[in-house]
């Protein structure tokens, strides 16, 4: 049995709990002074729920599949609580069913702590009420001993109110959670799901504590509405009452109409991007595309080295609370080391701080992405190609773009050679890559063939007869002259990302798409491209700052963001 004399808030472990909080029919009252509760509310005095309130509980136990319910309790007595009608409903679903508040003890020695202040302004409003009748009934308000006593009253009143009120809301709410987290723990299962009625008053409080103790509360508002035109009951103009509804010819109407309104909350906590760069100072573009995509706060990290990872990842988590809108951008020119960025960042995430990863190393996952998005949509609306399946794709350059473009199209079933053109590498660097690249790939792609070319025959000998090239070599590097072009024959699709001259393809321009610049050769160019790579990232920056929980934007996810804009 779970000690409940002492509050103790600790957050949900190997346990997960669903709370669908529903707002009580009627407002439910909480005072020191309990005979304030039962002021003006028939409805509570009596413990009236209208029939329509519980067929509406009882569809969300219907939609829910509650494992327990409970109830704030307010200022109610023991014998309301045990004849409370929604406790019938429970019970006859045969859900567990308890009332939940703060504990006598404790209510008792907080209402100790203001029972000074109580007494005092009893005193006072008995002092005042003598004044004002030796006064015919009129209040001294010239009288200075008079007004010192009123603004002393009203000034303790509203300390007390105060008071009260922190006890009303952020204490109760606190004593309200602990039994609904220590209630889970009477349950075997891991998995648990709960409904809580409360006045919609604790709506706020209790979803931010729900947040704190790992707990996924889904909140429904009331809407009300009451019939005045056409009501089943009748009251004529001497007061009495009739119903038509006693003749069972008519059919039955209702004078309440109750639903539920889910309530979606808006988390206002800064969003914020923490961007690891290998690179000794930190992408001005990326950090741009970041506070354009909709981060409040960008911390860049130049120089960035894996073995850093761990002691940054956990202050920057463990800081903020779970879930909190944290997201790690990998980026940089040293794609191995950003490789190994990324797994330590995945790896130094706990439950239930974790948080997004963007992976794009010199933006290579967003380019790749674009790359082959782009090919598919001018290969299917301008040449009748529906899928690179089975068609040849050669890849000249084997950097960061290349291999994630290669990956891409093995995953898309294209016969697909990397060629490295870099006269300093060798054939064993290349068929490493290869290994790599297959394995990254997965058993569904097709193989990979990877190949070392370093002189433009051998080029050639690639591409003759490849239905589509890619030109992703470094900046500044000619892989194809005008000369060599004008040897294909065939229809081919080129595409180069090369921005300034010398372009990887002689002939080719950044502004081509799909352009003729050969015989039956379409060309197109980092123009037409950067356009779709820039909105790919700043799609993925978005969504992953509206993303909660662990989820990783990699080029799978940089590829299917490609596809749909740019079929749009």
């Amino acid at each position: 049995m779970v000690d409940e004399k002492v509050l103790e808030l600790k957050p949900l472990k190997k346990r997960n709990l669903d709370l669908v909080m529903i707002e009580s029919e009627f407002p439910i009252t909480w005072f020191f002074e309990k005979e304030k509760s039962q002021k003006g509310n028939m409805s509570w005095d009596l413990n009236i729920v209208s029939k329509e309130y519980l067929e509406l509980v009882d569809k969300y136990i219907e939609k829910y599949d509650p494992d327990f319910a409970v109830e704030e309790k307010g200022n109610r007595d023991d014998e309301a609580a045990d004849s409370d009608p929604l406790r019938e409903l429970f019970n006859k679903k045969g859900i567990p069913y308890k009332m939940v508040d703060i504990s006598e003890n404790a209510e008792g020695y907080l209402r100790a702590t203001l029972e000074q202040h109580l007494n005092l302004i009893k005193q006072l409003n008995s002092k005042i009420e003598q004044m004002i009748k030796s006064n015919e009934g009129n209040a001294p308000k010239e009288n200075e001993l008079f007004q010192e006593l009123v603004l002393w009253r009203d000034y303790l009143e509203k300390e007390y109110d105060d008071q009260e009120n922190e006890v009303r809301y952020e204490v109760r709410e606190a004593w309200m959670m602990m039994k609904i987290v220590n209630l889970t723990k009477e349950f075997k299962k891991n998995d648990l799901k709960g409904i809580f009625i409360c006045d919609l008053s604790h709506f706020r409080g209790i979803k931010e504590l729900a947040e704190n103790l790992n707990v996924n509360a889904k909140q429904i508002k009331l809407d009300r509405k009451v019939k005045v035109e056409n009501s089943p009951i009748l009251i004529d103009t001497e007061g009495n009452v009739t119903n038509p509804e006693k003749n069972p010819s008519l059919p039955k109407k209702s004078l309440i109409e109750l639903s539920g309104i889910k309530i979606k909350t808006k988390d206002k906590s800064d969003k914020i991007c923490y961007f690891f760069d290998t690179d000794d100072t930190a992408s001005p573009f990326d950090i741009n595309m970041a506070y354009d995509a909709g981060f409040d706060v960008v911390v860049p990290v130049g120089n960035m080295k894996a073995d850093k990872v761990p002691q940054l990842v956990q202050d920057a988590i463990f800081s903020r609370k779970p879930k909190a809108p944290t997201t790690f951008f990998i980026g940089g020119a040293d794609v191995k080391e950003g490789e190994k960025i990324a797994k330590k960042v995945v790896k130094s995430l706990v439950p239930p701080f974790e948080c997004p990863v963007i992976i794009d190393p010199r933006g290579s996952h967003t380019t790749a992405s674009s790359v082959v998005a782009k090919t598919l949509n001018v290969a299917s609306k301008k040449h009748g190609i529906d899928s690179i399946e089975g068609r040849k794709v050669a890849i000249m350059g084997a950097g960061p773009v290349a291999r994630i473009a290669a990956i891409l199209a093995a995953k898309l079933h294209a016969k697909t050679f990397i060629v490295e053109t870099w006269d300093k590498s060798n054939i064993e660097a290349v068929k490493e890559l290869e290994k790599d690249l297959n394995e990254e790939a997965g058993e569904n792609a097709t193989k990979i063939v990877g190949v070392f070319a370093p002189t433009i025959e051998e080029r050639l000998e690639v591409v003759k007869d490849a239905d589509i090239i890619w030109s992703l070599a470094a900046a500044g590097v000619e892989i194809f002259s005008a000369d060599a072009m004008n040897k294909l024959e065939g229809m081919k699709i080129v595409v180069d990302i090369n921005l300034v001259p010398p372009y990887g393809i002689e002939g080719i321009r950044p502004k081509h798409d799909n352009e003729e610049i050969y015989p039956s050769i379409y060309a197109i160019g980092a123009r037409a491209l950067g356009g779709l790579k820039s909105n790919v990232e700043a799609s993925i920056l978005k969504k992953a700052a509206d993303t909660r929980g662990k989820k990783i934007f990699n080029y799978n996810d940089a590829f299917e963001t490609a596809q749909k804009l740019i079929s749009k």
